[in-house]
Order: C-alpha cells, then sequence, then structure tokens
C-alpha cells in the first residue's frame, strides 16, 4: 500500500499479516478522496483505522487534524509504525495527530464529550450487515460533524439498510466490486414548502 497523493505520495504504508484486517485499496481510497478533495485545513476521523491508511491519506493532502480510532492492539501497532515511518507526530507538519484505542462507539462519546466537530468523518468498518446503521445511529446520538461537513464509509454492497432517524442526505455513491462507498453530508438547509 501506498500513499496516493500529497505530500506523503508513494511513500509506502505498512499492511496487516492478519487477513481479517482489510485495508483499503488504492483503486477504492482514490476515487473515496477525489469525492472529498479539498481537505485543506480539515479536521478528520478515521474510525476503524486499521492500519491508518485513510487517515494518513488525509494528513498527506492538508487536513489540518487527524484522530485515529481503533481497539485492536496490532493495528494499533501498525498505525504507530505507519506515522513514525513518515516522520509524522503530534506537532508535524502544523497537523495535530491522535491515535485512541477504543470501540468507534466510546470514542464518539469521548469526542462528543469534549465538545469536538469535524469537517470529515472516515468509517471502514467490518464489511457486516447492520455496521452502517450502526454509524448512522451513532453519529445521530452523538453529532461530532460539521456543518456541511462529511460522513464517508466504505461497507459491504450487502449492508445497504440506512437508519430511518439518520438526518443527513446521501450525496453520492459509489460501488466497486463487493465495496460501496456512500457519502452523507450534514445540512440544515430545509427546503420551502410549496
Amino acid at each position: 500500500m501506498r500513499v496516493i497523493a500529497g505530500k506523503y505520495k508513494s511513500r509506502a504504508v505498512k499492511a496487516p499479516k492478519d487477513i481479517k484486517v482489510r485495508p483499503t485499496s488504492d483503486k477504492v481510497k482514490g476515487a473515496l478522496f477525489n469525492m472529498l478533495e479539498p481537505l485543506r485545513d480539515c479536521a478528520v476521523v478515521d474510525f476503524y483505522a486499521g492500519t491508518g491508511n485513510l487517515g494518513i491519506e488525509a494528513l498527506s493532502r492538508g487536513a489540518s487534524e487527524v484522530v485515529f480510532v481503533e481497539k485492536a492492539g496490532e493495528s494499533l501497532k501498525l498505525i504507530h509504525e505507519n506515522l513514525e515511518s513518515l516522520g509524522i507526530n503530534p506537532k508535524s507538519a502544523g497537523a495535530l495527530v491522535k491515535v485512541i484505542p477504543s470501540e468507534v462507539s466510546k470514542a464518539f462519546y469521548l469526542l462528543h464529550q469534549e465538545g469536538r466537530k469535524f469537517d470529515i468523518l472516515l468509517a471502514d468498518p467490518p464489511y457486516e450487515i447492520g455496521v452502517l446503521k450502526r454509524i448512522q445511529l451513532l453519529l445521530t446520538q452523538y453529532p461530532i460533524l460539521k456543518e456541511d461537513g462529511i460522513l464517508a464509509v466504505e461497507h459491504g454492497v450487502k449492508d445497504s439498510e440506512l437508519a430511518v432517524e439518520f438526518p443527513y442526505p446521501l450525496i453520492r455513491q459509489k460501488k466497486y466490486g463487493d465495496t460501496m462507498l456512500s457519502l452523507f453530508k450534514h445540512s440544515t438547509l430545509v427546503k420551502e414548502e410549496e
């Protein structure tokens, strides 16, 4: 795996030996970040961070802050190794980098308790039915997305059920084999009644 664009372009990102961890392919990652550009000065959370692949790509493309959320010990080790190999630390290039070693639901709660709001939330969860809906419900319960912010979820094509209570509209969806990218935008704009 490599960083596709930006400051760390072409730099290697260590991949896991564990086949249970499924890093985002370069093709899907490239498509995702093309949909999200520009990232300059954006605050980003990389949920289910795995290797840190997506968060590192965001930093490379100019994000001012990236929070990595991961609970698995081996994956946390990979995130730290990948950041270190790129010379990224909490003060690197003006970027604020933080790793939260916890479950996604707890991280949502902690970030909400801190009063934090982010421009982009990235989520690459395990491909299982219901995970897309769970992420949407967590965001409804803990609204950590800024106005006009984007929630981008990489999920299995079989998991397409959206949470009825989720207030943010689906703005883009693209399929790549058994992978689906779904982007939702936080907007308080309400259509005028006719």
